[in-house]
């Protein structure tokens, strides 16, 4: 049984790219995907955003960051019922929109980083 839902998960159009696993004895699927890397090494900000997070857990179900050597991860939980679970996909599609918002919002810090002396801010415009 749990080998066919996880082939009908494979299915899905995005399979290179988010990883699935599932628990049977915690009793949920554990999704991630990369939502940013770096050739060399991580921007600082970027670094300290998901440090500042290293150890907490946010909605919806237990999703967190994984900091690896020069990629970020998303990861998520998704609790599963033994019997017939019919919004696993919408929790999949879900979680694609979530990285894509993630992946977004962390290279937009990474771009204000490396372009802070060209960036016009607000506050530089009050002075």
């Amino acid at each position: 049984m749990y080998k066919e839902i996880i082939e009908r998960m494979l299915s899905y159009p995005q399979r290179g790219q988010i990883k699935i696993d599932f628990d049977v004895k915690g009793q949920f699927f554990r999704l991630s995907v990369p939502i940013f890397s770096s050739r060399n090494a991580l921007p600082a900000k970027v670094k300290e955003y998901v440090d500042a997070r290293k150890n907490s857990t946010f909605k919806p179900h237990v999703t967190s960051y994984d900091l690896e050597e020069t990629k970020v991860v998303l990861i998520q939980q998704i609790p599963f019922a033994l019997d017939f679970q019919s919004t696993l996909r919408t929790e999949i599609d879900q979680f694609w929109k979530m990285s894509r918002h993630c992946h977004k919002m962390l290279s937009e810090i990474a771009i204000e980083e490396k372009y802070k002396g060209a960036l016009v801010l607000d506050s530089d415009l009050q002075e």
